[in-house]
């Protein structure tokens, strides 16, 4: 996606979400790309990972833990220009990583490739998606001009999973849906995967471009191109 920002209070998008036509782009990119699919996969994989939960989690609604991320991202976006790049990621990597099961989503942007990984690399490949996931949200959530949060309710999914309507209110009145889908892991609510206008998947969109890299880059590949666009987003503050 190309870049679009709002330093004045708009989020950049594609790698920056904030950006119509941008988002425009991703769904032509996607329209031979099914998603379901993917929420398939998601959903499967979470049925292997979950455990029996307890009783505090119950008492913990999805739609909570969004109304936490959405505090901590207004913050962040109102003090970015201070912060810079490294400050916002160090505000967002706790909030991000309680929120987010990056283990369960690396797996399955990695797609087929995912089985054919070490337990290592598995874990490598973790950890970079998890560096990466919460550098796009330092990139993206970098300027405030008077937007707000809005959490519009939970919707039931398949297998368990709740999807939280959630959207971005700008300044003029504009609105970006930026919808989670969550599932239980662990005791807890966690997000496996981000829609943007309610239909454009952000893991899939990643498991299309990783799959990609790894059948012609190989795991090292991979791992390399976002090292390195993990440098340049630091150098460049």
């Amino acid at each position: 996606m190309k870049p679009g920002h709002v330093k004045t209070g708009h989020m950049k998008t594609g790698a920056h979400w904030s950006d119509r036509l941008t988002a425009l782009s991703l769904g032509r990119r996607l329209a031979g790309l099914a998603i379901a699919p993917v929420l398939a996969l998601v959903l499967a994989l979470g049925l292997l990972l979950s455990v029996l939960q307890g009783p505090a989690a119950a008492a913990e609604r999805p739609a909570a833990l969004i109304e936490t991320l959405n505090a901590v991202l207004l913050e962040v976006m109102r003090h970015a220009g201070e912060l810079g790049y490294q400050g916002r990621y160090e505000r967002l990597a706790p909030v991000l990583t309680a929120t987010f099961n990056f283990p369960v989503m690396a797996g399955i942007a990695a797609g087929r490739h995912w089985r054919s990984l070490s337990p290592e690399q598995k874990r490598e490949m973790a950890e970079v998606f998890r560096r990466m996931s919460i550098g796009t949200f330092a990139r993206r959530f970098e300027g405030y001009g008077g937007e707000r949060f809005e959490v519009e309710g939970e919707e039931p999914g398949p297998r368990g999973s709740v999807l939280v309507r959630n959207r971005l209110v700008k300044s003029d009145g504009e609105t970006l849906e930026i919808n989670y889908l969550m599932k239980r892991y662990e005791a807890r609510w966690r997000v496996v995967d981000v829609y943007l206008d309610s239909k454009y998947s952000e893991l899939a969109t990643k498991r299309s471009e990783y799959t990609a890299i790894l059948a012609n880059e190989g795991f090292d590949g991979l791992i390399e191109r976002i090292g390195r666009k993990l440098a340049a987003w630091g150098a460049q503050g």
